[in-house]
């Protein structure tokens, strides 16, 4: 008997031990927090898109992969979305405490991962405003930079038009020192106004050099000159980087007005060059074909005019007025003529109606000049009248965006009024991906998501891959769109279905905002 009996529970461990090893077999770890199923993997790594479901515990992504025998306290139907990590966005212009309203911004475009303090300025104390966030978290996670132009407005005292002086040198640097221990990311130059403009190349290396002992510090700057002298400005970053061996990284580069658009490829051959010479650069790009500072100005001000220019009264003579439409007349054609400059607010209402048209429409619609209907903007609606300027080139944007090393960021800021704001990465997805096919979907996730958290050295972010944080938006590629205009430049984007951050649900485009806060700190390692 005895045998007999232990041949059977033999044969009993070993069908237990197969059901455990059963792909069907239900276990108690087979239960999670969220389940996101049947959606379309889109996972970070540039590889192509596959089906598979999500699972998410704790604010982490645990398992992906064929999930039906699972439950979950809460299960997503994700059939026909993308699923893909969070979007990562470097350049930012809010400080650390982001208001609601900005933050909500981000989240309706998938930003899940903010890095401010770009473009020269930043909070000062980084420890502190850090420790802040903190203690009162937002909707999103945020990482900061330290701008040198804050440490030189706060340290440079006796000429600010000179170079700073040693002891000058010595204070800017011991505070970026502290900033980058304190988990900043890098350093931020605004070269192209006050106070990065007195910067001396010599001073902007040697404050950058701090960045060379402290691993995954990046420089990231808005260079000196994006016209004429944009090749100078971008050899001037690279050597930067080259000096200090750090990466690099040219915030948003633009070739400004028609006559420079030649210069994108050569531009881009420089950057190409630095990383096969082993000094990795990288540059941002927004998919807009018009800048921050173009967008409503005022058309007398777009043209050079005087404030009276745009007074009735001002024409009582005919000499008056010809010299007036050759002045408008040579300026159109310096920016490339009326068909890049948008009509986007008029204060009478018989012109109201061209909102949104160029220049060109409303000359041709008139059957007058392009000049002629400057002139009538301008006597009808006064200083009223604003206008979009369309100064870049389309075709060199593309050019950028099928760049390897071109990373995008918005570059928001809530005090213009720009549709990169609310709609950059939708508009990027719809436009550029979607319609006009550029790049792949996957190439485009990418470099909104793994590629820069790996420039930032977030090791746990970026990807939809077992261990890392659940940062991730879900999407319907067919309906993602950028709804904002040079005109209603807050119009949010559609098409952005659910926000995860952290694994906790932040967004659903059905029921708006959960009133959650789940988002963390980002700090530099030194890992």
């Amino acid at each position: 008997m005895t045998p007999r009996h232990g041949a059977f529970g033999l044969k009993f461990l070993w069908l237990a031990f197969l059901l455990l090893l059963s792909p069907n077999a239900i276990h108690a770890d087979d239960h999670y927090d969220i389940i996101l199923k049947n959606g379309l993997i889109v996972d970070g790594s540039g590889l192509p898109p596959y089906k598979a479901d999500v699972a998410i515990n704790a604010g982490k992504i645990v398992k992906i992969g064929d999930l039906g025998a699972s439950g979950a306290d809460a299960v997503v139907d994700a059939t026909g979305l993308v699923v893909c990590p969070g979007f990562i966005d470097i350049l930012r212009h809010n400080d650390l405490l982001w208001t609601l309203s900005e933050q909500q911004r981000a989240i309706r475009e998938g930003i899940t991962a903010g890095l401010a303090g770009n473009c020269g300025f930043s909070v000062l104390d980084v420890q502190k405003n850090l420790a802040k966030l903190q203690k009162y978290p937002g909707i999103l996670n945020l990482g900061t930079l330290i701008g040198q132009g804050t440490l030189r407005d706060w340290f440079v005292k006796t000429n600010k038009q000179k170079p700073a002086t040693p002891q000058e040198m010595a204070i800017m640097k011991l505070f970026l020192q502290g900033a980058l221990q304190a988990g900043a990311f890098g350093l931020s130059s605004g070269l192209g106004y006050e106070p990065g403009q007195w910067c001396q190349p010599a001073e902007l290396e040697d404050l950058a050099s701090v960045l060379t002992n402290y691993p995954h510090a990046v420089y990231y700057t808005h260079i000196r000159n994006y016209r004429s002298n944009v090749l100078d400005a971008i050899k001037e970053a690279i050597h930067v980087g080259e000096t200090a061996k750090i990466p690099v990284v040219i915030q948003h580069l633009l070739f400004k007005l028609p006559s420079n658009w030649d210069q994108t490829e050569s531009g881009l051959r420089l950057l190409e060059q630095a990383d096969e010479d082993g000094h990795p650069v990288y540059a941002t790009v927004y998919p807009y074909d018009f800048w921050g500072n173009e967008v409503q100005i005022p058309l007398y001000q777009f043209l050079y005019l005087k404030p009276e220019d745009a007074n009735l009264g001002y024409y009582r003579s005919n000499a008056k007025t010809a010299d007036i439409l050759a002045q408008i007349h040579r300026r159109l054609q310096e920016y490339g003529g009326g068909d890049k400059v948008e009509i986007t607010r008029v204060k009478s209402k018989y012109f109201k109606s061209f909102l949104g048209d160029t220049i060109a429409d409303m000359a041709k619609q008139r059957k007058i000049s392009e000049e002629q209907a400057v002139l009538a903007l301008l006597v009808e609606n006064g200083e009223y009248v604003r206008i979009c300027y369309h100064g870049l080139s389309e075709e060199g944007l593309i050019k950028k965006i099928q760049t390897p090393f071109i990373l995008f960021g918005s570059d928001s800021t809530s005090a213009i009024p720009h549709p990169r704001d609310v709609g950059a990465f939708p508009r990027l997805l719809e436009t550029y991906v979607r319609d006009k096919r550029v790049i792949r979907l996957s190439e485009a996730i990418n470099r909104l998501t793994y590629e820069p958290a790996k420039l930032m050295g977030l090791k746990d972010r970026g990807l939809l891959k077992e261990g890392y944080w659940g940062d991730v938006v879900l999407f319907d590629y067919k309906t993602i769109r950028d709804n904002a205009t040079a005109v209603d430049p807050w119009e949010p984007p559609t098409g952005i279905k659910m926000v995860l951050v952290n694994g906790q649900l932040v967004y659903d485009a059905k029921d708006g905002f959960s009133g959650r806060y789940p988002g963390q700190v980002l700090r530099r390692s030194n890992d």
